[in-house]
């Protein structure tokens, strides 16, 4: 038995060592990794007699101040792939802003410049070809559309939500003018965005 004493006392030192580790691992601070902020996504989409357009990558914003009560809050898109076949569609937003606050609610009819959905198709050749346009026009008219609505569904400071709809009246390249259903419109623009026009 007396060959087995001399490992006694390594063994005991690894015990030791081991415990000491152990509350070293313990007492250190746990360093939680980074988080990665995504960018949101912004975009401004319709339907169009069902076909839809989408701008998710060039969508622009900018607020300009139309006179000391109210400005106009306005998003402009381009969809170059629905509309290929012609050119490109071009979606635009109008909303007025009373006070020039971005305030969540309704927007149809307006004191001043109407409130208005725009959609085009211009080709590098040829220009404008097809242009509808739908508008809640102003509190002076009576017959503002009823089916004409856009709605700022959220705004946090940061990001401008909402959503939008109406009939459109316009005219084709062929100079045939007719109505066309505009449907789903959404959008998402952050503030930052946005560029004030004075």
């Amino acid at each position: 038995m007396k060959p087995l004493k001399p490992l006694a006392v390594p063994a005991f030192m690894l015990m030791i060592l081991l415990s000491a580790a152990c509350k070293k691992d313990h007492n250190e601070p746990k360093v939680e990794p980074p988080i990665e902020k995504k960018p949101s996504v912004e975009w401004i989409s319709m339907k169009l007699d069902g076909v839809t357009y989408v701008d998710s990558l060039t969508a622009k914003g900018a607020i300009q101040k139309t006179n000391p009560e109210s400005s106009l809050f306005e998003i402009n898109g381009v969809d170059k792939e629905a509309a290929k076949q012609k050119g490109k569609a071009l979606l635009y937003l109008r909303i007025h802003l009373e006070g020039h606050e971005i305030k969540k609610g309704v927007y149809v009819k307006s004191p001043g410049i109407d409130n208005a959905i725009q959609w085009q198709i211009s080709t590098p050749d040829h220009g404008l070809q097809d242009y509808f346009y739908a508008s809640g026009t102003n509190l002076k008219d009576p017959d503002a559309p009823t089916t004409f609505k856009i709605e700022i569904t959220s705004y946090d400071g940061e990001f401008v939500e909402g959503t939008f709809s109406g009939t459109a009246k316009g005219t084709n390249a062929e100079g045939v003018r007719s109505e066309k259903e505009i449907t789903e419109g959404k959008f998402k623009i952050a503030k930052k965005n946005i560029a004030a026009i004075n």
